[in-house]
């Protein structure tokens, strides 16, 4: 996911969110001074939260980033959910059978569902959406999530037609699924945004602006959008037609958008905000407080993505260069000051391996920081370039958090390395359509898990893979993601997940700096329910609030 979506190797056992005041491992400051008061925002029956940045787009099938899958949770219901310990549960779906040979799913989907329109949730509704999905005229990037489905992969190639997909509406309320091999994680997909069903008929009706605006698309879950003040602020209201509205305390959720953190804080004191994020500086200012501060390891991996059209960064050992230069401790000291872990692969330790977590299995495969060797690869690199020197430009969101991000990597490379960055800052949407486009020399940027499988973050580097922005491609790595797609032995597949993710880490398409765990905090008005883990960066369908 695109930051997405995005961990600290101590605190994986805090992932498995409670239904506590919130999810994640809370702290103080011990000493007995006061405890500062924040009651929150005074609507009742509602809470304000701050996701940062405005969502590029609401169309599921075309969706690429966290805020928006955010914001998608709250409103559109897949065949199945994730509980507060992200394990899988009925959504549209009230039960399902699995063949044998684990290749074909039958869902029976709860005959009481209604889109926002009065329509009935049905499954020709995913159905749609998993064929637009597959269609290459809608230019998904998350496209290859449908190749688990027996012929995904042709369809898109067109090489067969769509009545030869795996999946098909038995009936109104019956949903046939074949896979194109068994796959131990399917059904903890199925609750990732892009499988979201979406109404034919109101896709039809908005045709390309469909989910750019809360009149422009349909609901089904738990809330229903009624306001989408761009860069500002977006309302959600419950669904009073929602099966399960009975356990929806929360009447209306108010989503903002401060991507600054000190106005965010600031907007937390003064009682307009509920639930924020915080960086180190805040997280020890509210321990000294003796306020609650939680944390959680959130799944991701942050690195410098290469776009290696760069005719420079197609060099291996300039690449390798650039990644041991930077001195990742120092980063998570200096400037993220949490509990964050400087990342020595890519896989993020939140994912589960064969027998241990993926990151424990894999080892060691890129230094902390080696400045040494990373002048060695410099010179090497130099001499096979034929120049005497390289820079570059460095595309990053304009938060203040990213800025202090790249201006710190920035420092690196010209102290360590003498290499030149020129840091181009922008909004969130506007860094995901760069990267989209390859419109890029560097990007630091993130991705965190979809579900739980080392295939989340491995599959991204197969050879055309719409979120393959480096354009990163290795036969030897595509041929072993086919195997592990075949493998029916666990094994044997972790086996080859192990390869896959030693050959990325030296090929260095990509550049680890940290495994991301994030504090934020919440006002004395939330009792209980917020979910926040790896695969739920925020949940708040469940909250229930002070009495």
């Amino acid at each position: 996911m695109k930051l997405k979506k995005l961990t600290s190797g101590l605190l994986v056992l805090a992932l498995s969110a409670s239904l506590l005041a919130a999810c994640g491992t809370k702290s103080t400051d011990n000493g007995s001074k006061d405890t500062a008061s924040y009651p929150g925002t005074s609507e009742k029956n509602a809470i304000t939260v701050n996701i940062s940045s405005e969502p590029p787009e609401m169309f599921s099938v075309t969706t690429t980033d966290t805020t928006s899958f955010t914001v998608l949770r709250h409103i559109i219901e897949n065949l199945v959910t994730l509980d507060e310990n992200d394990q899988v549960k009925p959504g549209v779906a009230k039960d399902w059978t699995v063949s044998d040979d684990g290749l074909v799913y039958t869902f029976n989907l709860r005959e009481d569902m209604k889109w926002s329109n009065g329509d009935p949730v049905t499954a020709h509704d995913f159905v749609f959406a998993w064929t637009a999905l597959l269609t290459p005229e809608f230019a998904s990037d998350y496209a290859y999530f449908g190749y688990v489905f027996k012929n995904g992969l042709a369809y898109n190639q067109g090489t067969v037609g769509k009545e030869e997909l795996g999946f098909k509406a038995l009936s109104d309320y019956q949903l046939e699924v074949t896979l194109e091999n068994p796959t131990s994680y399917f059904l903890d997909t199925l609750a990732f945004g892009v499988f979201a069903p979406v109404n034919e008929k109101a896709y039809n009706e908005f045709g390309d602006a469909y989910g750019t605006d809360f009149d422009k698309m349909l609901y089904n879950g738990p809330f229903i959008m009624t306001s989408w003040e761009h860069e500002n602020k977006i309302v959600l209201e419950k669904n009073p037609d929602y099966y399960n509205a009975d356990k929806i305390e929360l009447e209306k959720i108010n989503m903002v958008m401060i991507n600054d953190s000190n106005a965010a804080m600031n907007a937390f004191k003064a009682g307009e905000v509920d639930v924020i994020g915080v960086n180190g500086d805040q997280a020890k200012m509210m321990k000294n407080e003796n306020y609650p501060v939680y944390q959680y390891s959130d799944g991701s991996t942050f690195y410098l993505e290469y776009n290696l059209n760069n005719e420079y960064l197609q060099n291996d050992n300039l690449r390798k260069a650039i990644t041991y230069a930077i001195d990742k401790q120092a980063f998570i000291d200096n400037i993220v000051k949490n509990d964050s872990v400087a990342a020595v692969s890519f896989t993020a330790p939140a994912v589960n391996g064969l027998e241990k977590k993926f990151k424990e299995e894999v080892g060691e495969l890129v230094p902390v920081v080696d400045v040494e060797k990373a002048k060695e690869y410099y010179q090497t690199a130099l001499n096979e370039l034929g120049v005497d020197s390289v820079s570059f430009s460095m595309i990053a969101d304009d938060t203040d958090a990213a800025m202090l991000n790249s201006a710190f990597i920035q420092e690196q490379l010209k102290v360590n390395l003498g290499i030149d960055i020129t840091i181009e800052t922008m909004p969130f949407k506007s860094r995901l359509e760069r990267m989209s486009n390859k419109d890029f020399e560097i990007v630091f940027s993130g991705w965190g898990p979809d579900y739980n499988d080392p295939m989340t973050f491995l599959d991204m580097f197969e050879t055309g893979n719409g979120n393959n922005h480096g354009s990163y491609s290795n036969p030897e790595y595509d041929e072993l993601l086919n195997k592990v797609r075949t493998e029916l032995d666990t094994e044997t597949r972790f086996g080859y997940l192990v390869e896959l993710e030693k050959i990325v880490m030296e090929d260095l398409p990509v550049g680890p700096i940290y495994w991301r765990s994030r504090d934020y905090i919440v006002s004395e008005k939330i009792e209980s329910g917020v979910i926040r883990s790896a695969f739920q960066d925020m949940n708040f369908r469940f909250v229930k609030l002070a009495k």
